[in-house]
């Protein structure tokens, strides 16, 4: 993870779910992420719907020049990113696994800035498939962000890690995890991506 403010919000991520899969919507207290809520999201799990934002981050709305809220987190990606990145949420919330994808974001004027995300997934009042936690942030700042808005995405990286250490439904209990270096899997196919699970 190459931008702070994704590697400070998975590290809360996986020290609130405490052993579990995933933490509970209730558990996520603002102030403990008050550094990175800016670049912090939340996303209703509606395939139909293309994970349409629950919340955005102030410096989220920046980057896009608007308020995301109802926005389809799948509207913003190129073709034929969408379909990996609607594939990619099904591995979060059908596996518990996180997802950590590069970005390359285009404005109307043809400037482009290099961007990380992270997909967490989350528990919401019981329900295994009704939120995602995120994080968006430039890799590095160009200053035009803020006044250019970034009207589309696509997809440079994508790599999934498993944090319970092997791909598994929300219902098992899950082992002690593992820390995310040591995580090691198979390659397999997301998309267009070939995905090789765990990692830096």
């Amino acid at each position: 993870m190459k931008a702070a403010s994704t590697r400070e919000l998975f590290a809360y991520w996986n020290r609130l779910r405490s052993g579990r899969s995933a933490p509970e919507r209730a558990d996520v207290d603002p102030g403990a992420i008050r550094t990175v809520l800016g670049d912090t999201f939340i996303l209703a799990v509606d395939p139909a719907g293309g994970f349409p934002f629950r919340l955005a981050g102030s410096r989220i709305c920046a980057v896009a020049g608007a308020e995301m809220k109802g926005v389809p987190f799948a509207s913003l990606w190129a073709e034929p990113d969408r379909t990996t990145i609607v594939d990619t949420l099904a591995s979060v919330t059908d596996d518990a696994a996180v997802a950590v994808l590069g970005a390359v974001g285009f404005t109307e004027l043809a400037r482009r800035v290099d961007l990380e995300l992270a997909l967490l997934p989350l528990r919401h009042r019981g329900r295994t498939h009704a939120r995602v936690l995120g994080a968006l942030s430039p890799v590095e700042t160009p200053y035009w962000i803020g006044a250019c808005p970034v009207t589309r995405l696509e997809l440079s990286s994508l790599r999934m890690i498993w944090p319970t250490g092997r791909r598994r439904g929300f219902a098992e209990t899950p082992p002690e995890a593992p820390p995310p270096h040591m995580i090691l899997g198979a390659a397999r196919r997301i998309g267009r991506f070939l995905v090789f699970d765990g990692g830096r």
